[in-house]
């Protein structure tokens, strides 16, 4: 009952401002996210916006004592931005404000803001569209290794016996395996694939084409092949969750040709999608990447099951691959462990942009003793004013539940400039292992987590607005996060120990990964 009644003297307090100059800032009470008296100004008025945002940011932010040093003033920011946003309001539909001059001022009112994960969506009220600002991308776009963020990183160069990396089978297969459950890959596997898919339309209509003769359902189902092709050409360009729907309505509508391998896709893909791959590397290294922090959703059976639809084959099909991929690289490294045999352990979260928290468990967790890592230092957000913050508490990443055994053995983790947010994390926690290395480029600089707004009962951070229904929904941090030695390193990333150049032509051309090849000759020679 108390914080609805803070709630609602907030949004008051913040309606009040919303029309006139700033006063008493840190005193501001909180307000709800999605509080119709908030934002029901900002529906028609830039100035309204404007304080949405700097009020919102007022109170949630967590890292106002670094901006501090970084020379961001943000009471200057209101003195200089709150005019030019309410001049905006002065433009009518003779003159309207273009999206490209709303993203510009945001850009300069938000730009110097230095967490990774933050970013403000603004409805342009007078085109009706919603305008982003995400300081982070303008950092990221100017990284020395910004192109390899575009990269599909794969094994294919090394599963080739005749580079003599990976270890083989008692039948000379090479021991590797990869799944993903992400809709490119899954689209990009049914054009590909032999025998399956496209390939397979291909093969059916040049059969049906070569036929002196074709009877009634013959030429009905070559015009069906025909149109499935022109049909699936339609869902390129458009968004993941559009695309999903689009192809899951035409697996229902060309059921009857039967292509093998044209299976309904659950729609949880598009939040849970990821890839893995797991391969055993010549002496006994055992690599396991993957593109995303929600193996939760795959290996926890409950979160499992409250997230995919199982009684469809195919999604339970899904689900066992990813399983068998994590389960044969935890086996390998436990096993090889046991026997005095492992030699190392690599773990890829280049391009991996972050998720679930949990995951760590199944990672950096499946490797350490009870416990876990403490790897660094966190804080909350605990009161409304500007600098209320809690005490700094340790930040430790757990120790898996299932037994295991603690590896000492090498532990290298490589990373890049889309190593995001998790992925950051588990670099940390390596970096504090005692035989840990963080071999790549320097990550991200999105360390600070983010967290639902059910957690504002005791933080006061979460998101401003929501998505897609209020003229202004912002994504912002609910802690800082340290380093052990008490450093704030948000925009600025992890260093690696070992710092290593992607070779784009040579992957390109050959499927060489430079970076993979430094990290072997690390666990080889520990040099």
């Amino acid at each position: 009952m108390k914080h609805k009644i803070l709630s609602i003297i907030g949004a008051g307090l913040l309606l009040m401002t919303a029309w006139s100059c700033r006063e008493q800032s840190d005193e501001l009470l909180a307000y709800d996210h999605n509080d119709a008296m908030v934002f029901g100004a900002a529906e028609n008025s830039f100035a309204a916006k404007f304080n949405v945002m700097w009020n919102g940011l007022n109170q949630y932010y967590a890292l106002w004592d670094f901006e501090a040093e970084q020379g961001v003033d943000w009471d200057a920011a209101y003195q200089e931005f709150y005019p030019q946003f309410a001049a905006l309001d002065k433009r009518d539909k003779n003159n309207p404000v273009t999206d490209a001059e709303l993203k510009e001022l945001l850009d300069k009112f938000l730009g110097p803001l230095h967490d990774g994960h933050f970013h403000m969506a603004v409805k342009n009220h007078m085109t009706g569209s919603s305008v982003m600002c995400r300081p982070s991308d303008e950092r990221f776009a100017k990284r020395d290794d910004y192109n390899t963020s575009e990269i599909t990183f794969s094994l294919r160069y090394y599963a080739d016996v005749a580079h003599g990396e990976i270890e083989t089978d008692a039948d000379g297969n090479p021991i590797v395996k990869e799944h993903a459950t992400d809709f490119n890959t899954i689209y990009s596997a049914f054009y590909k694939t032999e025998g399956m898919g496209f390939q397979w339309m291909k093969a059916r209509k040049k059969e049906l084409d070569a036929k002196p003769s074709l009877t009634d359902y013959e030429t009905f189902e070559l015009q069906q092949i025909e149109d499935l092709a022109t049909d699936l050409n339609q869902i390129g360009g458009h968004s993941i969750g559009e695309a999903i729907a689009m192809w899951n309505r035409l697996v229902i509508q060309y059921s009857f040709l039967n292509v093998p391998g044209f299976d309904y896709i659950d729609p949880a893909f598009y939040e849970n999608g990821i890839g893995v791959k797991y391969a055993l590397l010549k002496g006994n290294i055992a690599y396991f990447g993957f593109t995303g922090f929600e193996l939760s959703s795959y290996l926890n059976d409950e979160e499992c099951a409250s997230i995919f639809d199982l009684s469809v084959p195919a999604t339970q099909q899904h689900v066992n691959q990813m399983k068998e991929v994590w389960q044969s690289w935890f086996d390998a490294v436990q096993q090889l462990h046991k026997n005095g045999t492992l030699g190392g352990v690599i773990i890829d979260v280049r391009n991996n942009g972050g998720g679930n928290m949990d995951d760590s468990q199944y990672v950096v967790g499946s490797l350490v003793p009870a416990g876990g890592i403490h790897f660094g230092y966190q804080r909350f957000k605990r009161g409304t004013g500007r600098y209320e913050y809690s005490p700094l508490m340790p930040a430790i990443v757990g120790s898996m539940e299932q037994p295991h055994e603690t590896i000492t053995e090498p532990v290298v983790i490589m990373t890049n400039c889309f190593s995001v947010s998790m992925s950051e994390t588990s670099a940390l926690c390596v970096k504090t292992m005692p035989n840990g290395t963080t071999l790549g480029k320097r990550s991200y600089g999105a360390i600070c987590a983010l967290v639902d707004n059910e957690y504002n009962s005791f933080n006061y951070a979460g998101y401003i607005g929501v998505n897609g229904v209020t003229p202004v929904f912002g994504k912002v941090p609910s802690m800082a996060s340290f380093t052990l030695d008490k450093k704030i390193i948000e925009a600025e990333g992890i260093t690696p120990d070992i710092e290593v150049d992607f070779d784009i032509p040579l992957f390109n051309a050959t499927g060489q990964d430079t970076q993979l090849d430094r990290a072997l000759q690390f666990i080889r020679t520990g040099k």
